[in-house]
């Protein structure tokens, strides 16, 4: 598959039909437009054995529209997914026939058991390092896998065993059974769920997306961004029962809720807390990603599915935020000798701050530290939890400001503890004078040394470079040895 060319997908889901254009299809895909519509096709399904009529009428209209824009988009790839309500219902194949004339292209059937490896694929590609369960809930069905990090290389990850089960909330909703008990049922039936006891539960699917949501708002949370937003297994579990039992009415009072989801969520939230009861999670952790990353995921060559999220995204976007030839490899392996003792974690991140170091050259001196902070924070990047989200945020306000402690971090700061607060630091500071240094020029860093003894960090100077430094060279190495807690020196040599 190309990377080069925006591509779109148009999910035809049980609940909502969605189109998502992607600036380009990578390891970290960027969506550059997303507009859904709630059309309600698994809508008494389980009752008439055929798509909601109403909703055909909406889904065809809207399908025929979006198909339209990705093309005057100039789009190099479009592609239909169609998933449980349309496989499931008598007339799917009417359905899929009436799509394909209106669209121009044939529709893709995705079973159930190829839903489910997609989005469990979708959390992996946006999620290094997942162990556990990932949950996919739809308006038709709930897909479950079980993920592991082992076995992740240049080809597709193997996932462990999935199942796809018909307790979406559209067909709760009208149900022959008790929802409760139509849920149970279809748990208590999956038996290789007790032995992934204990680990991580991944949730993907708009429904979970709207409880997060919802959960953050009662908890004040400082940052709104779903991806990686974590909660502890027993906590989410006791919130999913409490929303399970409250009336549409009483939603629509609670901040947060989209008048939409009051229906249905409290049914999501069975679904939720059945799983959560059988899985018992030590935390659950929130998924952006799913059916529609995971299907491009596949089509990757093998050399892009290698890549880090984090870094593919800081690689590709920070091309746009340069303004100077400076590699930033030059720069990430020029501090590299003072940073002895980081992390896999930090290794990464710092990798990452290398590529969009750069990022607020454009703004007003007196606001780029806090342009490049928030930018950071709130950038839609994967790869990384809210930590080090706000880590790499913090490192840029140092990058920018020699002391930012003011209110714009405040955020990020309560997001990060001491550790991650002095790795930010001296990160930032480290960026800072090899940006004055080099002045943005190729090939001079690899001339000068960067060392750091127990007691002092010293800048080693050829005499033939003597004149390249100022006076505010060296207040920045001071700024950086003042990070690490020691001394500096600068040395002719």
């Amino acid at each position: 598959m190309q990377s080069s060319g925006r591509v779109a997908i148009i999910d035809i889901g049980s609940n909502s039909i969605r189109l998502v254009v992607y600036e380009r299809a990578t390891r970290s895909p960027l969506p550059v437009f997303n507009e859904k519509v709630l059309c309600g096709l698994a809508r008494e399904l389980d009752i008439t054995g055929h798509l909601y009529p109403p909703g055909v009428e909406m889904a065809v209209g809207n399908i025929e529209r979006f198909a339209n824009l990705a093309r005057n988009m100039k789009v190099a790839r479009l592609d239909l997914l169609a998933t449980a309500a349309v496989r499931d219902a008598a007339d799917g194949a009417q359905f899929v026939d009436r799509i394909s004339r209106i669209a121009g292209q044939k529709p893709l059937l995705i079973s159930g058991e190829e839903e489910a490896r997609l989005s469990g694929l979708g959390v992996m590609c946006g999620m290094p390092g997942v162990d556990g369960v990932m949950g996919d809930l739809g308006g038709g069905s709930l897909e479950l896998v079980a993920l592991s990090d082992a076995g992740q290389g240049p080809s597709v990850p193997p996932l462990g065993p999935s199942v796809t089960l018909p307790i979406g909330p559209l067909r709760l909703l009208t149900a022959k059974r008790d929802p409760r008990q139509a849920v149970e049922g279809a748990i208590a039936g999956v038996e290789w769920l007790s032995r992934y006891a204990g680990r991580t539960f991944y949730p993907v699917g708009g429904a979970w997306r709207a409880f997060a949501r919802l959960h953050m708002e009662y908890k004040k949370y400082p940052l709104h961004i779903i991806h990686h937003y974590t909660v502890p297994g027993d906590e989410a579990r006791d919130w999913a029962r409490f929303i399970s039992a409250q009336s549409p009415k009483s939603l629509e009072k609670m901040t947060g809720v989209s008048r939409r989801r009051t229906e249905s969520l409290p049914l999501a939230c069975v679904a939720l807390e059945k799983v959560l009861a059988a899985l018992r999670p030590r935390r659950v952790i929130f998924s952006a990603f799913g059916l529609r990353e995971g299907f491009y995921f596949t089509q990757l060559p093998d050399s892009e599915r290698q890549r880090h999220p984090l870094v593919a995204f800081a690689e590709d976007e920070g091309v746009a935020w340069r303004r100077f030839d400076l590699s930033p490899v030059e720069v990430f392996d020029w501090l590299t000798p003072i940073f002895t003792g980081e992390t896999v974690g930090e290794r990464i991140l710092r990798l990452a701050a290398c590529h969009i170091s750069d990022i607020a050259w454009d703004d007003h001196p007196d606001y780029r530290a806090e342009q490049a902070h928030s930018r950071v924070l709130h950038m839609p990047a994967p790869g990384m939890d809210h930590r080090e989200r706000a880590t790499l945020a913090l490192a840029m306000a140092w990058r920018y400001d020699s002391i930012p402690r003011v209110p714009w971090t405040e955020t990020a700061s309560s997001l990060t503890d001491i550790t991650a607060q002095t790795f930010a630091r001296r990160l930032g500071t480290a960026l800072r004078l090899s940006y004055n240094l080099s002045g943005g020029a190729p090939g001079l860093l690899p001339r000068v040394g960067l060392r750091r003894t127990e007691k002092q960090l010293e800048l080693l100077v050829p005499d033939s470079l003597r004149n390249q430094l100022g006076d505010v060279t060296e207040r920045r190495l001071a700024g950086v040895a003042a990070a690490f807690d020691l001394r500096h020196e600068i040395r002719i040599v």
